[in-house]
């Protein structure tokens, strides 16, 4: 299992103040505070269970991936690592839309860059990762030509980030409907 340090930690920490700050900024900004907030928490909910679920899964296609205590606790601060990548990804397109609830209105343009910044955003993660020796694959883990990373995790940020908003958006509509 990988052994924590306090720098490990220093990115994320940067990466929740600039989270915060933003969503600071757009709650201000939003003309259904109320349906802001739900939405980002329900963001962040969806983005943990789903993104733990994909961690659990693909567990194995990594070489120090066990199923015991350590490592389900490892997977689930991993999944929270997770969500706040899942929170930047948003607030980062929410900037260039300058629209905090900018998933309202979904279109396949928007969902290509999605995708593209998403899996961009993996597959750089991932090169980081594996060059500092954070963790390997096992000979299981299908493997990217020409860009040498895993699938699996690239996925994750292709497939996930449109899954959680999009779910969380059809959610809150659903709700808000039926409390009119």
């Amino acid at each position: 299992m990988i052994d924590l340090t306090p720098g490990m930690f220093v990115t994320p920490a940067i990466s929740l103040i600039a989270i915060a700050l933003l969503y600071i900024y757009f709650l201000k900004k939003a003309s259904d505070k109320p349906l802001f907030r739900r939405f980002v928490g329900a963001v962040a909910g969806l983005s943990f269970l789903l993104n733990y679920a994909w961690e659990i899964g693909h567990c194995p296609l990594y070489t120090v991936c066990m199923y015991d205590g350590p490592h389900i606790i490892f997977l689930a601060l991993a999944s929270l690592a997770d969500v706040i990548m899942v929170g930047l990804l948003y607030f980062g397109f929410a900037l260039i839309y300058r629209d905090g609830l900018w998933i309202m209105h979904l279109t396949a343009s928007r969902v290509f860059w999605l995708i593209l910044v998403g899996g961009a955003g993996a597959i750089v993660s991932e090169i980081a990762h594996l060059s500092t020796g954070n963790w390997a694959y096992t000979n299981r883990m299908p493997i990217i030509p020409g860009i040498e990373v895993g699938l699996t995790p690239v996925l994750q940020f292709t497939i996930l980030p449109v899954l959680i908003y999009s779910l969380s958006s059809f959610l809150l509509l659903k709700s808000h409907e039926t409390s009119h």
